[in-house]
């Protein structure tokens, strides 16, 4: 009986490890512009030809609606696609690429690439640097109250202080919720660039 659980409890845990993409292995897949893009649409969209990616793609690189892209620069991400990216992210397992029908699916592992691709603008900061920054700053705040006692630590209590940082953070993270789930599935949420044409 122990035997046959532990049998068990070991395949469990080594199915659960192979389902599990290795560091190198998102570090590969994320490292090129063009299978980010591919997730992000992926996404957003779960499934698409090959075809339709190809304009998405190359109108995202281009910086220009799908509608302006031209024949070149559509067969030149198409092959791209077809002959590298699109294999590479098959064998991981984060689509399904029928070659024959040229269609494209996401699977469920495709979650695990999405949780990395969280856009930092131009001129921001991580959040995670951002949290950093409130912690340390609400550390200073706390030692330097109890250690001095003048102005302006003074001007405010210790109850007040405590306040202050619990609504900070509280409000920071209420952004960071609303920020991240503006860039996820949902369909009226997509961002311009990865919407299909009319």
């Amino acid at each position: 009986m122990n035997q046959q659980y532990t049998q068990v409890t070991a395949s469990t845990a080594n199915e659960s490890a192979e389902s599990e993409l290795s560091k190198d292995t998102l570090f590969h897949l994320l490292g090129n512009r063009r299978r980010r893009w591919v997730i992000k649409y992926l996404t957003c969209e779960h499934r698409a030809e090959l075809g339709e990616l190809a304009e998405q793609v190359a109108a995202r690189e281009q910086g220009i609606p799908v509608e302006q892209v031209t024949a070149q620069q559509r067969k030149r991400v198409y092959t791209s696609l077809q002959q590298t990216h699109l294999p590479a992210l098959d064998e991981a397992g984060v689509i399904d690429f029928e070659t024959a029908r040229g269609t494209i699916e996401m699977t469920k592992k495709m979650q695990e690439l999405d949780i990395y691709l969280e856009v930092v603008p131009e001129r921001t900061i991580p959040w995670s640097m951002y949290y950093l920054g409130i912690g340390i700053v609400s550390c200073a705040v706390i030692v330097t109250t109890a250690i001095i006692d003048a102005w302006p630590f003074t001007a405010i209590p210790a109850l007040g202080w405590a306040l202050l940082i619990s609504l900070t953070v509280t409000i920071s993270g209420a952004i960071h919720t609303y920020r991240t789930r503006t860039m996820r599935l949902d369909r009226h949420k997509i961002p311009q660039e990865v919407q299909h044409r009319p």
